[in-house]
């Protein structure tokens, strides 16, 4: 009910008084990571882990700022630990600030065995291909995914060259597994020149989300509405946005860490962002797309 009423308050603050308020606060714990996926910049290199003290206070601060959705990232989140206390203890605290929906990107290898917040697992492509990227770890994913403490757990990929052309089998074989409540996914965002060695751009990017909507439209569970389908299509949207916040441990940025790069910008492929977009800009299939993925 207090999830509900916070949703209320916000859709009658947002919508009719036309106020511009926070909505999603993001969180790069650490970046701590156990795998080396190669299109991930945020890995390993000792600039980004929290202390627990810098970690609770800014979590108070964005909830002060009038975040209520909140989400963790990394490197790999759930490795993140300091003194003695490990992620789990970071949901809790959220939880008890007053945070309605909490969720945790992961690469899945770790158990997923903290309760009270929703998992978006990353998995990209079919076994063998998910394995050449992510080091053989794609059963082990699986397993965690089943033994999970919560169904409330999301499938994600990100597209590049390397898995594009698996789109339709990868889609087929996740939703056989009936592990996941829905599928999103990202267009490879990156440094411009990275995503002409490695990204899909211009009329091979068109193509793949229009084979994505295909799949949608046969009744595959594609966690995006036909507004941010639109508007990733036509790379029309506001960006950046500035009810979603990001922060690391010396900064809180507007929207992502790319929001000084407008080059990264300009062709951002983060799907769940758009899709906030469209859900701010009142977009009748991305609300009902929220509702039915959240309730």
């Amino acid at each position: 009910m207090k999830k509900w009423l916070e949703h209320t308050r916000y859709a009658f603050r947002t919508y009719v008084l036309r106020q511009e308020l926070p909505y999603l606060f993001g969180l790069v714990i650490t970046d701590l990571c156990n795998l080396d996926c190669f299109y991930c910049e945020s890995k390993n290199s000792g600039g980004y882990h929290f202390s627990l003290e810098q970690a609770l206070h800014t979590l108070e601060e964005a909830y002060g700022r009038g975040h209520r959705s909140l989400y963790f990232t990394g490197g790999e989140p759930m490795l993140w630990e300091d003194g003695g206390r490990g992620l789990a203890f970071l949901v809790d605290h959220a939880r008890s600030l007053g945070f309605a929906d909490i969720y945790i990107f992961t690469n899945g290898t770790v158990p997923l065995d903290i309760a009270g917040c929703s998992y978006i697992v990353t998995i990209d492509g079919p076994k063998e291909v998910h394995d050449r990227i992510r080091g053989g770890t794609y059963e082990r994913v699986v397993q965690n995914v089943r033994e999970a403490v919560t169904p409330a757990i999301f499938a994600s990929i990100t597209f590049n060259r390397d898995n594009v052309e698996f789109c339709e089998r990868f889609v087929r074989e996740i939703s056989e597994l009936h592990l996941f409540r829905g599928i999103s996914f990202n267009l490879l965002t990156h440094w411009p020149e990275i995503v002409a060695s490695h990204g899909i751009a211009g009329d091979e990017r068109v193509e793949l989300l229009d084979r994505l909507w295909r799949l949608k439209r046969e009744g595959y569970p594609i966690a995006v509405s036909r507004a941010a389908y639109r508007a990733l299509r036509s790379n029309r949207w506001k960006r950046p946005i500035p009810q979603i916040e990001l922060g690391t441990r010396d900064r809180i940025f507007t929207c992502c860490r790319d929001v000084d790069n407008p080059e990264v910008c300009a062709t951002c492929g983060y799907a769940s962002c758009v899709e906030v977009a469209q859900i701010l800009a009142l977009k009748p299939s991305a609300l009902w797309q929220v509702l039915r993925l959240t309730t």
